[in-house]
């Protein structure tokens, strides 16, 4: 008997109901070449399927839908086939969860259809290629972010689609810094002489993002320079509570944990948070500072082997911390009287090989 054949998957509701559910390491995609517009599209695919269905793979954008999404009213044919080509090339997916730096090229479909009606709109058919579809269904061990479609759909800068993604990622924090540096880095700006003055980096690139996501997302958010000297070297970050009917359903879902035992909960204060790490020390006494310094020594390490953020960060400090507990005990001539003073030269050289 030949095998029914599985209809596309053609919507699941409205723009204004459906749901991002992104694994964290298609968090990664800042890296790669992806357009602001090829980034709406993978958004909208994943708002459509059903993570649990991977039989149902194939998704349609009605005709009209892709001119919508992308804001025009016709799409040449080789702009369409530009996008769609992005698509289906291999681009590179890093492993937060490997002990040591590894990632993936894969090509995220392995197919795509456009066909135009005799006005000029597209209908556009996207199926998920077998290699990328671990990224997309039953993502609960990889880790995942949830997050409303409409938020990203009428945006017009990729600054500012690459920041809205970044603040999701770490808004249970709440309030944090990161590296001027780093921050130029996640937003592709890095390499651009135009930028390396924080003043035009200010002006250009930071003003111009936090007034389009205030227009247009409810994301609502602070920055503040950090100066170290007389220059800025960092950017306290400090994220508003979503309003309850903004929120998406789940926010963000950790490997390894079920809902009750999760160690690694978005609701965490910086306190807790520092708690948690206490207890890779456990049963030696440490202090509050102590391990802050150390937290900070460690993520240097981590940040090396990739860009981790939000509870992927907590995760990767947390076994680091441990490792480095597990390597003293190991190689201790005696009795460990003084945790922080063993493990700061140990965490500061990396001995433990990460």
């Amino acid at each position: 008997m030949a095998r029914k054949k599985i209809a596309p998957i053609t919507s699941l509701g409205s723009e204004d109901k459906l749901t991002v559910q992104k694994s964290l390491p298609l968090f990664a995609l800042w890296r790669s070449e992806l357009t602001l517009a090829e980034f709406k599209i993978l958004d909208t695919y994943l708002s459509r399927i059903d993570s649990h269905k991977p039989e149902k793979r194939t998704v349609m954008f009605e005709k009209g839908e892709l001119e919508k999404l992308l804001g025009v009213k016709r799409i040449r044919t080789e702009e369409l086939d530009e996008r769609l080509k992005h698509l289906g090339t291999p681009i590179r997916l890093d492993d937060s969860t490997a002990k040591n730096k590894r990632f993936t090229r894969i090509s995220l479909f392995e197919k795509a259809t456009a066909e135009q009606d005799d006005y000029g709109l597209w209908q556009v058919e996207l199926t998920a290629s077998p290699s990328a579809m671990k990224y997309f269904f039953n993502i609960e061990n990889l880790g995942y972010l949830r997050y409303k479609l409409r938020c990203i759909t009428s945006l017009t800068s990729r600054y500012t689609y690459i920041m809205f993604i970044y603040l999701e990622a770490n808004r249970f924090r709440k309030s944090w810094e990161v590296s001027l540096d780093e921050l130029k880095e996640i937003l592709s700006c890095d390499k651009e002489e135009t930028y390396k003055a924080f003043k035009r980096f200010n002006d250009l690139i930071l003003k111009k993002i936090l007034k389009e996501m205030h227009e247009k997302t409810e994301c609502r958010y602070s920055y503040f320079p950090v100066k170290r000297g007389r220059s800025v070297k960092a950017i306290r970050f400090e994220v508003e509570t979503l309003p309850k009917q903004y929120e998406a359903p789940e926010q963000l879902e950790m490997p390894g944990f079920t809902d009750s035992e999760s160690v690694f909960d978005v609701s965490q204060s910086e306190t807790e948070r520092r708690d948690l790490y206490r207890d890779a020390f456990a049963p030696y006494a440490i202090t509050d500072d102590q391990i802050d310094e150390l937290v900070q020594l460690a993520r240097r390490h981590i940040d090396a082997r990739g860009h981790f953020t939000g509870s992927a960060l907590d995760q990767q400090i947390y076994n680091y911390l441990l490792s480095a507990k597990r390597h003293a005990k190991t190689n201790a001539r005696g009795e460990i009287k003084n945790i922080y003073r063993y493990l700061l030269p140990i965490i500061e050289n990396n001995d433990i090989g990460w």
